[in-house]
């Protein structure tokens, strides 16, 4: 993803070899020389790229995967996630959280934005827990009402700062209802440093919330601010977005589940709006992110009618790595295999029923990929998964101590 190092739009580099040291890439390029008590993993045959930035998820709907499945948002919300979310204890958060993390992971995930309703502390504590425990480079965001709000500060100083693979975001839901309380969300992002996160026009309904206007009325319409969706806007509201370098984060498997509408993604691409992907939680049902891929190209070529529209496939594995850095505030951190960069790398094996012979590897990549095709997966420059197995992690104990908190959820209801 860096072509000042390599071909094309992408820097692609033929028989190359990636030096990891302390965490960070130290050097890309052909016939490296491999430093005494260096570990040599022989990837010939594979393809080493960045791992994936999702910048909008939920992970704890891990509890509730293929429920509602006729619903759209709001009969989602009111019958899925409402009707769950508070009824979830702290020990069983852990083991949701965890599911979700390592489904992502494996899917060849490095970095996550989870955005997090308001949960009393204790469970914040374990769902914070499950991330750090999974390895994955997280970005909490979160949300808490009014009265409860100095929590924010509290989750950051004592379980995000202290975490060195954790940075935070707070948490909103843009409506002119409770600009009062998106202001105080924004006036607290602003105090500890940190973006404001909220979802903005899933629904054609919610234009009368004017999230909008109230975030442009609070003062937050700028580069540290990241809206989750963004579907239904004008073109006024388009030029608003480029203009004050709002970030944005595109979820078009969710999207397209709750019928939600598909996102203006060639207009907001042809004027260079930093936007990412992200898999929204239960209602994206998988951590696929090579199906997040295929579906953005597709969703704009179905609704286009041509297939020349953005994003093309280099565009929109950029948007997966590199663009959902940049769209975070991360780039000078992750997205490619910089130099100087963390070492969160994946190594994808293209020798498989379902992605050779080899044509065009990047086009495979997106198009014929699937998370089994994941080798290996570092983060920090520690490896998650290795020979396509998640590393010191037991898969169907994950899966048992999901099943039974899934089972005492259920008897709860």
């Amino acid at each position: 993803m860096d072509p000042s190092l390599g071909d094309g739009p992408l820097g692609a580099v033929e028989h190359a070899d990636v030096l990891m040291r302390d965490g960070a890439v130290a050097a890309v390029g052909r016939r490296l020389p491999a430093p005494p008590g260096t570990q040599v993993i022989d990837a010939a045959g594979k393809l080493v790229m960045p791992g994936f930035v999702d910048i909008h998820t939920h992970l704890w709907q891990s509890s509730m995967r293929g429920g509602c499945a006729d619903r759209d948002l709001f009969g989602w919300l009111a019958d899925c996630n409402r009707a769950t979310f508070s009824r979830i204890t702290p020990a069983d958060m852990y083991r949701f959280v965890r599911l979700g993390a390592l489904d992502s992971v494996q899917s060849g995930v490095t970095t996550l934005v989870d955005w997090v309703d308001a949960l009393p502390y204790d469970t914040t504590v374990q769902y914070v827990r499950a991330l750090t425990d999974t390895g994955v480079r997280f970005t909490y965001a979160m949300f808490q009402a009014e009265r409860e709000a100095a929590l924010i500060a509290r989750t950051k100083k004592e379980l995000i700062d202290p975490a060195p693979l954790a940075s935070a975001q707070v948490a909103t839901h843009a409506a002119r209802a409770i600009s009062a309380l998106n202001r105080l969300h924004w006036d607290i992002a602003q105090d500890l440093g940190v973006m404001l996160n909220s979802h903005v026009l899933e629904r054609t309904e919610q234009r009368g919330d004017d999230p909008i206007g109230t975030l442009t009325d609070i003062g937050a319409m700028g580069p540290r601010l990241l809206m989750n969706h963004a579907i239904h806007l004008t073109d006024d509201e388009v030029s608003a977005i480029a203009a004050q370098d709002v970030r944005v984060a595109h979820c078009p498997l969710s999207n397209m589940r709750l019928a939600s509408g598909v996102m203006r993604l060639p207009d907001l691409g042809r004027r260079g709006v930093k936007t990412g992907l992200g898999q929204d939680g239960g209602t994206n049902d998988s951590s696929d992110f090579f199906a997040l891929m295929k579906t953005a190209v597709g969703l704009q070529r179905s609704r286009a009618l041509e297939t020349s529209v953005f994003p093309q496939v280099h565009d929109v594995l950029r948007l997966a790595t590199l663009g959902g850095a940049e769209a975070i505030g991360m780039a000078d951190t992750v997205g490619s295999l910089t130099p100087g960069k963390r070492a969160d790398v994946i190594v994808i094996d293209p020798a498989a029923l379902n992605f050779a012979p080899r044509f065009d590897w990047v086009n495979q990549i997106v198009f014929n990929g699937r998370p089994e095709n994941v080798h290996a997966v570092f983060v920090d420059g520690r490896p998650l998964k290795l020979g396509g197995r998640l590393v010191d992690i037991d898969p169907e104990r994950v899966v048992r101590e999901a099943e039974s908190a899934a089972t005492r959820l259920r008897a709860a209801s």
